[in-house]
């Protein structure tokens, strides 16, 4: 199978590190994590820092802007330290949060652990982007959003015209085994789906899963990779929580939660319906793209099934 990581071990990483920091630089150790970037975690003097290794800046300069305008107690975006290029290999360095993963515990502290988790999404929920920004889907460096709706940037995400990883996509459909009639029929009804979004503008991390959030055992400490953050529809992150790990019900636990309040989510059925389809095409054509044919036809089942 291909990966899209760049070529790095830990050695590799402790030398680009020493470039840039000096030779205060120890304990790099690589965490398994992504399908993009290389990431190890490492000291540097008294300080504990992440850093991230990937072959563009994509994404970086947005978790800068949003640990600066959005990070607080209640959504503990640990601050981004450096952001560079070695060799044509770019690199962003945050400060470690403290704990560990919340996918690494046990489940039952996983469970102990949830109603801080949906605390910390209601307060990325409570986020209103700034007065002067615009637009939803990916939000540029500036603050602003990429497209006039999220259905259209959610169309956007698959237009055969593409630039970066994507580009000529569309070749997968002859040269893979991605299946052009599955694919159409989903996209299609994800698109029907999608007229259930609000017109409000959310904050969306875009990668919310328990992999990318520390704890301590008891609270979320930390929620990391805002890399594909956007601006849309909430239930997106809930979507990405549910393919992640659907035996903890998170959207659900999430909706009975906020019903206790008095706070509806309307539509919430087709808006996680779309929000799945969303992730499972592009699911999709990444495992066709990888040449993964077993998580690719683990993806089709499941779609298939959900509609």
């Amino acid at each position: 199978m291909i990966s899209f990581k760049p070529e790095m071990d830990a050695n590799q990483a402790t030398d680009i590190l020493r470039q840039t920091l000096g030779s205060a630089v120890s304990e790099v150790t690589p965490i398994e994590h992504g399908e993009i970037s290389r990431v190890f975690s490492f000291r540097h003097g008294a300080g504990e820092y992440v850093v991230h290794f990937k072959d563009s800046r994509d994404g970086f300069d947005k978790e800068r802007y949003l640990y600066e305008t959005v990070s607080s107690p209640y959504i503990p975006i640990p601050r981004v330290a450096e952001i560079g290029e070695v060799n044509g290999i770019f690199y962003k360095i945050t400060e470690k949060a403290p704990g560990q993963s919340v996918i690494s515990y046990k489940e039952h502290t996983v469970k102990a652990i949830l109603p801080d988790l949906v605390r910390k999404f209601a307060a990325i929920n409570e986020v209103r982007p700034a007065a002067h920004t615009s637009g939803y889907g990916w939000i540029a460096p500036s603050g602003g959003g990429s497209h006039d709706s999220w259905p259209a940037f959610l169309a956007s995400f698959f237009q055969e015209e593409q630039t970066g990883f994507w580009h000529g996509w569309y070749a997968l459909f002859e040269e893979t085994f991605l299946e052009r009639d599955i694919f159409d029929r989903l996209y299609a009804i994800m698109m029907e789906k999608a007229d259930a979004s609000p017109q409000e503008r959310y904050l969306v991390h875009g990668d919310f899963h328990l992999a990318n959030m520390l704890s301590d055992g008891r609270a979320i400490t930390g929620i990391v990779d805002w890399e594909m953050a956007m601006y849309g529809d909430f239930v997106f992150d809930l979507a990405i929580q549910h393919l992640w790990t659907p035996q903890l019900q998170i959207p659900r636990l999430v909706r009975d939660t906020w019903a206790g309040d008095g706070r509806d989510i309307p539509r919430f059925e087709e808006r996680l319906q779309c929000a799945l389809l969303f992730k499972g095409l592009d699911g999709l054509r990444f495992y066709a793209k990888k040449g993964d044919r077993i998580s690719y036809e683990s993806v089709k089942r499941d779609l298939l099934e959900l509609v």
